[in-house]
């Protein structure tokens, strides 16, 4: 056999076969990325033979497990006077179709549907915008405390209730401003007492 014969049969021959160890050559290590192929991540690889289940989280959001969550001061004046204006649409919709039915009593049906309809188009949306305007306003000055108190508690949605109240009746004389005060201020902080018995954050604190 010829030098350059030898040579290549040397480079092709298997560097394992003709050695007497037995041992076996040591694993290329793999690579890891972001985390995965480590053995601190072996737990989330999926293996059909295992039994047991993989964790899973117990709540999606945040406001479904931190009772301290609370949602921006946008999304809750959104929140606010959108639910107020649709309360007082109804309430007051409802309201113009009894006035309407009991104004045209006794004339023919046309009539009244049209005393119903300017009954309804006229109290509905009147009461629904005094009522949006009311939000808006406890809702605004609800953030502010907090913002400077620092704390989540009673004490911001009364004040801010008792400010609006004030403020919406004050062109009427101070004893109907102080009557509107502290009669808005009392609806607001019992509504907001019972909703926290029930949701464990409140009105003004959940939305």
């Amino acid at each position: 056999m010829s030098q350059p014969d030898a040579q290549g049969e040397q480079l092709m021959a298997d560097p394992y076969a003709g050695s007497g160890s037995t041992t076996s050559p040591a694993p290329v290590p793999q690579p890891t990325f972001g985390g995965f192929g480590s053995s601190a991540t072996d737990d989330l690889h999926l293996n059909a033979s295992s039994s047991e289940p993989l964790p899973t989280p117990d709540f999606l959001f945040p406001e479904s497990f931190d009772e301290k969550f609370r949602r921006s001061w946008g999304e809750r004046l959104t929140f606010h006077v959108g639910s107020a204006y649709l309360v007082g649409l109804i309430g007051g919709g409802g309201a113009g179709f009894y006035q309407g039915l009991r104004d045209s009593a006794g004339e023919r049906q046309r009539i009244r549907i049209n005393s119903v309809l300017n009954a309804t188009g006229k109290r509905g949306p009147g009461l629904g915008n005094t009522l949006g305007c009311i939000a808006m306003m406890c809702s605004i000055f609800e953030s502010i405390a907090y913002n400077v108190r620092g704390e989540d508690d009673l004490l911001n949605p009364a004040g801010a209730a008792a400010l609006t109240g004030a403020l919406y009746k004050i062109t009427a004389g101070p004893r109907a401003a102080a009557a509107a005060a502290l009669g808005l201020s009392a609806i607001t902080t019992a509504g907001t007492f019972i909703t926290q018995r029930f949701s464990g954050r409140g009105a003004l604190k959940f939305f």
